[in-house]
């Protein structure tokens, strides 16, 4: 009978592969530009708060309205 080719049955741990490049790219000399910086998200930040504020302000009538109803009904 001849040797027929083992098949190896057990799983092999993941080894990671760094990324190539697609050979379709040309190889860089450069390096790569510098990241630009992120974008400054603060008067965001302010505006959501600000919102919020004005949020419980315009709600604390109501909830103070729907407690007294609770309380004498």
């Amino acid at each position: 009978m001849p040797d027929l080719p083992r098949i190896d049955l057990h799983q092999h741990p993941y080894q990671h592969r760094p990324p190539r490049r697609p050979a379709r790219l040309p190889r860089r000399l450069t390096p790569p530009p510098p990241r630009a910086e992120p974008p400054d998200l603060s008067l965001f930040l302010y505006a959501g708060i600000i919102l919020a504020v004005i949020l419980t302000v315009l709600a604390i009538p109501y909830v103070i309205s729907y407690l007294v109803d609770v309380i004498t009904s």
